[in-house]
């Protein structure tokens, strides 16, 4: 199944409380207080102890402001036990023919995004530019690419260069001659036949509509 979303599995709640992930974060933050966090999220001391002690749920709308004074992310404080890391915006990619695409490479990061539960890889995010993709992947959405997959799978989804610096983000379907298919909404978009010199960039493992 083509993943759209993160599978956060929440950890065990203990009776009567709320663990998360705080304590953790403030221990790596000895210069912020207790006071200090609240001064700056606009909260009180007691609310942020009952965060703190798991008296009351840490949900997405206080981790969302605290992750940035802590220097973490919401996602560690919400669930600590979740293992992330970080992956590169380099560019963007066509969701429609073939383009000249100079910027998929880790030279030319524009910001880092979190992320989790992904297989191991050399991942990189991508930004869809185009709707032949829009039923998975809408424009102006991100795809998150393994470069260290480059195994084609019928009905998988992948971006494809040529050796000239074109790149698309399609679905490959085997065949003979394989093809690499629009999905989409829009009819007007054709497949495209894949060619000797095309190569495999990647494997698309996670679509994200929003990186906030």
């Amino acid at each position: 199944m083509f993943e759209t979303h993160t599978n956060l599995v929440p950890p065990l709640v203990m009776k009567g409380k709320f663990p998360n992930g705080l304590a953790e974060a403030m221990k790596r933050r000895p210069d912020i207080s207790q006071g200090k966090l609240a001064k700056a999220i606009g909260t009180s001391q007691q609310q942020i102890g009952k965060l703190l002690h798991g008296e009351r749920e840490l949900g997405a709308h206080w981790a969302e402001r605290i992750a940035p004074i802590l220097l973490t992310s919401p996602e560690q404080l919400v669930f600590p036990g979740l293992r992330t890391f970080r992956a590169p915006l380099v560019s963007w990619v066509s969701a429609g023919r073939l383009a000249m695409q100079e910027g998929v490479r880790k030279s030319d990061v524009r910001k880092y995004v979190h992320l989790a539960d992904l297989p191991k890889g050399d991942w990189i995010v991508l930004e869809v530019q185009g709707d032949s993709m829009d039923r998975v992947a809408p424009d102006g959405s991100f795809i998150c690419v393994n470069l260290s997959d480059q195994r084609v799978a019928n009905d998988k989804f992948f971006v494809f260069s040529t050796q000239e610096g074109e790149a698309t983000f399609k679905r490959y379907r085997s065949g003979n001659p394989p093809r690499l298919q629009p999905f989409s909404t829009n009819p007007d978009h054709e497949t495209i036949q894949m060619s000797d010199g095309m190569l495999v960039l990647g494997r698309v493992g996670r679509v994200i509509n929003d990186l906030g």
